[in-house]
């Protein structure tokens, strides 16, 4: 299977190259279809089907994962329902949903309430266990704030580490389909975890490559 890759290519077409079974968990963090255009330079955050762009990619990650998929997913003004209808649509195979609450999150104005948190569904035909005791599916981390100016979305290094620490198993190899400037795979790196990803935007996959000295095809 492949090995600290960086695919610079739609997911969608990583996925045609990968047989059923094939790798053991997918962690990533889609695009947020927030409209407003503020968080990427280079990628039009537009999607007309969002919750059918979300089936898809989760339908094809569970193809191809022996063990789990899991979501990283930001609720806001413009996705909230379609999110909501793709928890239902999927309720049979939502085994787990783990909270990132931010610690410092940026304020709502007036009297809206202030997005504090993020949250990853996690997709499988059975629980998933923990790599410790007492492990909770709930954890408190600041918002990262040394963001490249190009991508304003990064996942969260932190709760990444953490996540991929405490979920991911023992030998296991990791895909991340929207690996953006790399967050994943310089994570991995640190835990010793095998991965690769797929990065559609060439600069992104460039930021990646340099970020955690993959080879980029």
């Amino acid at each position: 299977m492949y090995k600290n890759i960086i695919f610079n290519e739609s997911c969608f077409d990583t996925f045609k190259k990968l047989p059923d079974n094939s790798i053991d968990v997918i962690f990533t963090l889609p695009p947020y279809n927030r409209k407003r255009n503020d968080k990427y330079k280079l990628y039009d955050d537009k999607i007309e089907d969002y919750f059918g762009f979300l089936c898809d990619l989760i339908n094809e990650s569970m193809r191809v994962t022996k063990n789990f998929v899991a979501l990283n997913i930001q609720l806001n003004h413009y996705n909230r329902q379609e999110v909501f209808k793709l928890m239902g649509h999927f309720y049979k195979n939502i085994t787990e949903m783990i909270v990132w609450e931010k610690s410092n999150p940026m304020p709502a104005s007036g009297f809206s309430i202030t997005n504090a948190y993020e949250i990853v569904l996690i997709f499988s035909d059975k629980r998933i266990k923990a790599n410790s005791t007492y492990t909770k599916n709930h954890k408190t981390i600041s918002v990262f704030s040394n963001m490249p100016k190009n991508h304003k979305a990064v996942m969260n290094p932190l709760f990444a580490s953490w996540f991929l620490k405490e979920f991911v198993p023992n030998d296991a190899t990791v895909y991340d389909p929207f690996l953006g400037v790399g967050t994943t795979g310089v994570e991995c790196n640190r835990l010793k975890i095998n991965w690769f990803g797929s990065e559609l935007i060439e600069e992104y996959a460039l930021c990646a490559k340099n970020n955690t000295g993959a080879n980029l095809k």
